[in-house]
């Protein structure tokens, strides 16, 4: 890629037949929009290629003990850890946002969540229950949010959850199926 923008600034720069963009600069017109487009792709691509660099460094801790997994969960969600949330789901995890709306697959978690988090929510989860079958595992929980309404005024929520957990190869456990909407009693 660098071979490619390096050449095209070589042929933004060599003085072709076009008209100068002014007598004695050497640089034409047509020169100078393609090198500045040449800039801002470079520019566009350096900042993704950034990101993806930065997270690809980022080492989210697995959870690979059950009796942990809503520490884990409370503590990201508290921190409003996105990338760290997602990474709890299985990629095509069946997920119920807390209004009953499906929102299935990673790209659900993330949207139902980045909406959350714009109300700087914070959440404690108790009554926790884990039933285990090998590496399938059933668990309900309730939980009470705090955040501020769109009035800006303080509200607490409360609810629970049932979900379905799998471990992975990788020995960590995530959600394939995650349901809060329900309370489970």
């Amino acid at each position: 890629m660098i071979a490619a923008i390096i050449s095209a600034c070589r042929g933004a720069l060599r003085q072709g037949d076009r008209a100068p963009l002014s007598e004695g600069a050497g640089l034409t017109r047509a020169g100078f929009l393609q090198l500045a487009a040449v800039g801002a792709v470079t520019a566009g691509v350096g900042l993704g290629i950034g990101e993806a660099m930065a997270a690809s460094r980022r080492t989210i801790p697995r959870v690979t003990d059950i009796d942990k997994l809503y520490d884990a969960w409370q503590s990201r969600f508290n921190a409003a850890d996105l990338e760290g949330m997602v990474d709890l789901y299985v990629r095509d995890v069946t997920y119920i946002n807390p209004q009953g709306k499906p929102m299935p697959g990673h790209a659900g978690v993330r949207a139902d969540m980045a909406e959350a988090f714009a109300f700087k929510p914070r959440i404690a989860i108790h009554d926790r229950k884990h039933l285990i079958y090998g590496d399938t595992v059933l668990t309900t929980n309730h939980w009470k949010l705090w955040m501020r309404g769109p009035d800006g005024k303080q509200q607490e929520l409360t609810g629970g959850g049932i979900e379905v957990l799998r471990r992975q190869p990788d020995g960590a456990w995530r959600f394939i199926i995650d349901d809060a909407s329900r309370s489970a009693s």
